[in-house]
Formats: C-alpha cells, sequence, structure tokens
C-alpha cells in the first residue's frame, strides 16, 4: 500500500511535465528559423539564399538581383514601452493592427521598420531595397504573420 501512496505523487507531477503546463511561455525559435527562402520571395520578389546569423539575437537574407535584404531581430519584451514610447526624433510611429500582442511601424527618413510584441518576444522586421513604402510596410506585414504563425 504504501508505494501506491507514493507512486500516485509521482504520476501527477510525471504527466503534467508531460503535458507541458498551459502557462509557461515558450522561447522564441531561433531567428533563421522563423521565415524561408521561399515565404521571403513570396512577400518581397527575388530569390533569397539561406538566414545568416546576426549574432544570437537576428538573422539576414540577401537576394542579389535586384539586391534586397531581408531582416529579423529579436529583442527582450522588456524593452517594448521605451522603444514605443521613445522613438528617435524624427520618426513616425504607425500603428499597425492584426499582429502579435501589438504592433507599430516606425518611419525616419526613408527607412521603415516593423515592430512586433508577441508574449515575451519583440520582434524587428526590416526590408531594404525596396524604393515603394508602401510595398516595403506590406512585405514586412507579410513576414511578420509568416514568422508569427510558426510560434
Amino acid at each position: 500500500m504504501a508505494s501506491t501512496r507514493w507512486n500516485t505523487p509521482v504520476q501527477l507531477i510525471c504527466a503534467l511535465a508531460l503535458c507541458g503546463l498551459g502557462g509557461v511561455a515558450r522561447a522564441a525559435p531561433p531567428p533563421c528559423g522563423l521565415l524561408t527562402p521561399a515565404e521571403i520571395a513570396a512577400a518581397v520578389g527575388g530569390s533569397f539564399g539561406v538566414g545568416q546569423p546576426i549574432g544570437t539575437t537576428g538573422c539576414s537574407w540577401t537576394a542579389e538581383k535586384p539586391h534586397l535584404i531581408v531582416t529579423v531581430s529579436l529583442w527582450p519584451s522588456k524593452e517594448w514601452d521605451r522603444i514605443k514610447a521613445t522613438p528617435l526624433p524624427g520618426t513616425t510611429i504607425t500603428p499597425a493592427g492584426g499582429l502579435g500582442d501589438d504592433a507599430f511601424y516606425a518611419t525616419l527618413a526613408q527607412y521603415t521598420v516593423l515592430y512586433v510584441k508577441k508574449a515575451q518576444t519583440v520582434y524587428l522586421f526590416k526590408v531594404y531595397g525596396v524604393a515603394d513604402k508602401a510595398k516595403q510596410s506590406s512585405a514586412e506585414k507579410t513576414l511578420a504573420q509568416d514568422a508569427l504563425a510558426k510560434l
């Protein structure tokens, strides 16, 4: 009988460990695993190679003709309020609905970056080499949707 009483709590702990606890946050996948060259090509155009890591928190994909670069960077969510509340002088902030927990575009001169907060991570999506700002913003949103679908 003693082994039955001891066994029940152990079985419960093992079952919880195997099922995973619903409230436990998962870590974000590696940045280069968030997008495929095919997804990037569909969103931006061009023919992209395999993503190249930028340290441990980013990834970059490049197309030669036309010359295009796509980058994704991951930041801790504790940076969100600072990023959103204190943009560089001259930066225009535009809400980007339907992405993650919150999202916005930050535009400074000819550069636009899409910032998306999802759970415990802030994702930055940037497309370089697209002259049309509307097309660039649309591509960044499509890339964000593709990446967030993997989380």
